[in-house]
């Protein structure tokens, strides 16, 4: 007599939409994936491209283009994404601290999360570089992969920022007040002495800024913010501020970095930024409650949420990319017109080349998706070794990230290639069946 055992299924679609608790806030689940249509869809309006010359050269609208630097004000999500990240951060802590879990277990199961995806997109990279060089055309590949590497900059911070989550979130819980003002005061003062023209310390808000982010959305989870009419007041004071340091002080309309621009908001984050990014959070935050209820009573809705979050960064990481075979495609067939950017015509010829991305992209998520899905759902595995060899790599994972998105094609070659080896090495993932 035989027996068997039956293998186990990972949860379908509905089977997870519906194992959300009815207290469950479910406007970051929304907000989360809002936030990835929002980077693709701002990208590939901002990209500009040219057949002149025979020679396919592209470049940033915002550069061309003052008026759209107010678009930005829509589009400019990073800051909303890192305070998500930090609600869930803070999540995902509790419950690994009540089950007595290691920081280093957890810093890695977030970062076996995050890796896999992104080293399908650097395999992929380094594939086309390869049989560019083998046909005598390294350099112009080598020049599409640093545009689609364009998002990782973002992954570099993040996953610094994720690495000290843990030892963030005990500092924050102490005291949530003092922390948070000890932040804001450093990042002022950083900002200050940047500004004064001190050299390279600036470089610290690279990590400070975001971070700051990174507790608001802590302070949300922990219910340490105002509510009401005081979250919408205190919201409308960030938003008044915002827009008076971009209109009496240095600081560029646009909250987007793009080249060329002096005291870019982003690299590293400004006190422009901060402001807006703390005006635009707790907008987000005031609305939570009304975006939650909403959607516990729309089923539908919440199980498009609940597939957004599990392709989400899966298009963040691939948008580029397929904006860049779209393109690349156009040149090589009908050539791109060298219109007037922001004319009319512009606009007319804009539209059918985002849709084509997106018609480009989804096969492309539906693919790999299935790799960010496997890592999700993946069983955790404890970290063999302490907090700082754990940190060691995520300063190394955060590094191959930036060097990837210099453009030199040493650093493309050597970011990619770190990527590719370490999702094949400590952040493999067991795939669940």
């Amino acid at each position: 007599m035989s027996t068997t055992t039956a293998t186990p299924t990972s949860p379908t679609l509905r089977e997870l939409a519906a194992q959300a608790k009815p207290d469950r806030n479910r406007a970051v689940d929304f907000y989360r994936v809002v936030a990835m249509l929002a980077v693709a869809v701002g990208h590939w309006i901002a990209i500009t491209a040219s057949s002149a010359d025979g020679q396919l050269s592209g470049g940033n609208a915002l550069s061309e283009v003052a008026g759209l630097s107010w678009v930005t004000w829509i589009l400019q999500v990073m800051p909303l994404f890192f305070v998500v990240g930090g609600f869930a951060s803070a999540m995902s802590l509790d419950a690994h601290h009540r089950d007595g879990g290691r920081s280093q277990d957890w810093i890695a199961a977030r970062l076996r999360r995050m890796l896999p995806p992104t080293v399908m997109l650097a395999a992929a990279w380094l594939v086309a570089i390869i049989l560019g060089a083998a046909a005598g055309q390294a350099g112009l590949v080598i020049a599409g992969a640093s545009a689609a590497a364009i998002p990782l900059w973002f992954l570099a911070n993040y996953t610094i920022d994720t690495a000290l989550a843990p030892f963030v979130f005990v500092r924050f819980r102490a005291n949530p007040r003092r922390f948070g003002v000890g932040i804001v005061a450093v990042f002022v003062a950083i900002e200050i002495a940047r500004l004064s023209g001190v050299p390279m310390i600036g470089q610290l808000n690279w990590v400070l800024g975001w971070l700051g982010f990174q507790v608001l959305g802590m302070a949300w989870r922990d219910g340490q913010l105002p509510s009401g009419r005081r979250l919408v007041a205190v919201a409308m004071t960030f938003w008044a501020a915002a827009v008076a340091a971009v209109s009496f002080g240095p600081y560029s309309v646009s909250m987007v970095h793009f080249p060329g621009i002096e005291h870019s908001p982003t690299h590293p984050p400004s006190l422009s930024l901060a402001l807006f990014g703390l005006a635009y959070s707790f907008t987000a935050i005031a609305v939570a409650p009304r975006v939650s209820t909403f959607l516990v009573g729309s089923p539908k809705l919440w199980a498009a949420v609940v597939a957004g979050n599990g392709i989400a960064m899966s298009v963040y990481l691939w948008h580029m990319t397929a904006a860049i075979v779209v393109y690349s495609i156009a040149h090589l067939t009908v050539g791109l017109g060298d219109t007037v950017v922001g004319s009319a015509d512009w606009w007319i010829a804009k539209a059918p080349m985002v849709l084509a991305s997106a018609l480009v992209l989804a096969p492309i998520v539906k693919w790999v998706s299935k790799v960010e899905r496997d890592a999700l759902l993946a069983p955790r595995r404890p970290w063999n070794g302490g907090v700082i060899s754990v940190l060691a790599v995520a300063a190394l994972t955060s590094a191959a990230f930036k060097a990837w998105t210099t453009g030199g094609p040493i650093f493309v070659v050597a970011g990619s290639a770190t990527i590719v080896l370490l999702g094949m090495t400590v952040f493999r993932i067991d795939r669940p069946r």
